[in-house]
């Protein structure tokens, strides 16, 4: 999910400025999905920052949510190792051989969460 621009016009990002208005930052959402070359969807928060707000507001937050809302893995850092053997994982849920097992505990979004690691 792209929350905002936390580096807005710092230095190695000079074309960037803080979000103006919703259609604005959906703009810089998508420039930087091609940027990235990322294939899945983004969810884009609101103005206010709600969701960021009910998921720690933390920098540089990672989530995988899974096919029913919930958090599948979480951490207070974006490593892509991690998050592709969570993607992995979700992608093969369906597969009985291959059971997902979350590497973080799950819980609603609608709930205060607090990710943790479980040590793997």
């Amino acid at each position: 999910m792209y929350v905002r621009e936390p580096h807005a016009g710092e230095r190695g990002f000079p074309g960037y400025e803080d979000h103006r208005d919703f259609e604005h930052k959906i703009k810089v959402a998508q420039e930087l999905q091609q940027l990235a070359n990322v294939a899945i969807t983004i969810g884009v928060d609101d103005m206010s920052q709600a969701q960021h707000a009910r998921l720690g507001n933390l920098p540089n937050m990672a989530y995988v949510m899974n096919r029913d809302g919930r958090v599948a893995y979480a951490n207070t850092w974006q490593f892509n190792e991690d998050i592709d053997a969570t993607l992995a994982r979700l992608v093969t849920a369906d597969d009985p051989a291959h059971p997902v097992t979350p590497t973080i505990g799950t819980r609603d979004l609608g709930t205060d969460i607090n990710p943790r690691s479980t040590g793997e």
